[in-house]
């Protein structure tokens, strides 16, 4: 199977440490300016300033992606890991588990929303997952991006908040999708 998948100008290649830097900035321009209509800027920042968008370690798993275009810039970035998120203490007892297979930090840069990206990028986070024997992946989705995993065929199993150190809380909604086995894909 091909490391790149080719789609309408970007490919969704495998995240390496030398694109921490560029993920970040886009994922920050992503949360302020996607985030923006669903949140308050002041929640914004504090979520930005005491979690950020990303656990570095992600990225080392090897099951983060980003999009790329021809140019080399990061139009989006999204993965799964087994790794506790560092927001899960703020979601007190509803936290995910450390072995949980978990989709993480899916981000859009502004400017290439609309273009399949997210889904792309989706699409080979769960073909990634299945191929290491995940029957479901769970995630915690801001208000953002509720809409596209529904679309994507995840469903609501709560709705909650992460509770930052200044007592903001910031809403978010646990999903999950059960996910075809390789055998139920052959068929």
């Amino acid at each position: 199977m091909s490391k790149n998948t080719t789609m309408r100008g970007y490919i969704i290649r495998n995240a390496r440490p030398a694109d921490i830097a560029a993920i970040r900035a886009m994922q920050e321009r992503s949360m302020w300016v996607l985030g923006g209509d669903f949140y308050e800027a002041g929640a914004l920042a504090s979520f930005l300033t005491e979690f950020g968008t990303m656990d570095d370690a992600i990225v080392d798993e090897g099951h983060f992606f980003v999009a790329e275009n021809d140019r080399g810039a990061i139009l989006g970035s999204g993965g799964w890991t087994r790794l506790r998120p560092g927001y899960a203490n703020g979601l007190g007892t509803g936290g995910q588990t450390a072995d949980r297979p978990t989709v993480r930090s899916v981000f859009v840069d502004p400017a290439a929303t609309r273009r399949g990206v997210a889904s792309a990028i989706m699409l080979r986070v769960e073909r990634d997952a299945v191929e290491h024997g995940i029957q479901t992946l769970h995630l915690t989705a801001t208000l953002s991006g509720v809409a596209l995993y529904e679309h994507l065929g995840y469903r609501a199993e709560e709705a909650m908040a992460v509770c930052l150190s200044n007592q903001t809380r910031f809403a978010c909604v646990r999903m999950a999708k059960r996910l075809p086995t390789l055998r139920e894909q052959a068929a």
